[in-house]
């Protein structure tokens, strides 16, 4: 199947260099060469590992421009700098700062910034929500990811799109927003079930981190 053959070739294999900060202070996501031969895992190995769990708390230094390259590119990261405001877990509502809520997306630092595709796929959905604001929904075949809270949208349904591509501007739309950024929504396809986004952003990390020392 699709979706064992991506986990299989590294969707969900961590890099020791690559880690990403989740705490609620955010920190820079940037991309770095790195030489030393990865382990392949799969997903279950990936999910139960308690130091890859340990891993989404720490700090990572890198550099990445997602979008300006000299070759076609299959993965993109959505911003030219990657900050995590929130990350995708059980957090404190910040609407009324009282009860708990799962939160299924992972809240990105953007203020009004270029939104690229992360992968090749088709839009599925490009519309306005009453909480979500302006957003819009890829299907890119192993998961479908939606863009939420957007200012500006640049792409219709049924339009195919390519990795990197321009797709919209970040925004502040919608009603569960408290000031502007970018709400990535991921779910795998085949089950409907949501999944960290960090997972996805470490996968792309380390696709154009090997581009790079190529």
């Amino acid at each position: 199947m699709l979706k064992e053959t991506i986990i299989l070739i590294g969707l969900c294999c961590f890099s020791s260099t690559a880690r990403i900060h989740a705490q609620q202070e955010a920190s820079p996501f940037h991309t770095v060469g790195e030489t030393q031969k990865k382990k392949v895992r799969t997903m279950v190995e990936v999910l139960t590992d308690t130091t890859v769990q340990d891993s989404l708390e720490e700090d990572i230094d890198m550099h990445a421009d997602s979008a300006a390259t000299e070759v076609p590119l299959m993965v993109a990261l959505p911003l030219k700098d990657i900050h995590i405001n929130s990350p995708f877990g059980m957090r404190r509502d910040p609407m009324n700062r009282r009860k708990g809520r799962m939160h299924y997306g992972l809240d990105l630092r953007a203020k009004y910034e270029d939104v690229y595709s992360m992968l090749p796929g088709t839009v599925t959905d490009a519309g306005s929500s009453t909480a979500g604001g302006n957003y819009i929904t890829i299907d890119y075949g192993i998961c479908t990811c939606s863009f939420l809270h957007l200012s500006k949208i640049n792409v219709v349904n049924g339009q195919h799109v390519s990795a990197g591509q321009k797709i919209a501007i970040s925004g502040n739309t919608g009603k569960r927003t408290t000031g502007p950024h970018l709400h990535l929504l991921c779910k795998w396809s085949d089950t409907g079930k949501y999944f960290d986004p960090r997972i996805l952003l470490k996968f792309i990390t380390e696709q154009l981190m090997n581009l790079k020392i190529q």
